[in-house]
């Protein structure tokens, strides 16, 4: 394996992981806090945090993650070397990507549509949102750190 493999191996790694650790504490705190909310100060919330996460650091993580990590496999292709390991984690971070396409971004539109001044349209969106965007960000959570683990680990493989 040349050099150049495990060390866009471990780049790949360290973005996943870093967007994982991300995930994970949104998971830990940011959703249990606002389920104990009321509708209004969740949907109000959750639309501040939308828009305020599309800034280059979130950016760089997000896509870069998933970017360097197929350049991984490319490369570990290429070199004939640590392929399945750098395989499988650029695989688990396009599908991290394909989850918050298909799901968590479509979920964060709609939501985005509502009044936080209108009761109904409030509840009716908390309803329509909750519980999905966490299952499928938690499923996103869990599919970054194993693609992490795995792209971390393809050097030592």
């Amino acid at each position: 394996m040349t050099i150049l493999v495990p060390a866009v191996s471990l780049v790949a790694g360290v973005l996943s992981a870093l967007l994982a650790g991300l995930y994970l504490a949104f998971s830990l705190t940011v959703m249990p806090s606002l389920a104990r909310l009321p509708d209004a100060v969740l949907v109000s919330v959750m639309q501040t945090i939308n828009r305020v996460i599309v800034q280059p650091g979130f950016v760089v993580l997000f896509l870069g993650a998933p970017l360097v990590a197929v350049a991984a496999a490319v490369l570990a292709l290429v070199a004939g070397a640590g392929v399945v390991a750098v395989l499988v984690g650029a695989a688990l971070q396009v599908a991290s990507i394909v989850i918050t396409a298909v799901v968590n971004i479509p979920l964060n539109i709609a939501l985005d549509r509502a009044d936080p001044g209108d009761a109904g349209d409030v509840a009716r969106a908390r309803e329509a949102f909750e519980r999905p965007w966490v299952r499928a960000h938690g499923v996103r959570t869990a599919v970054t750190t194993l693609g992490a683990v795995a792209l971390l680990a393809a050097p030592l493989l």
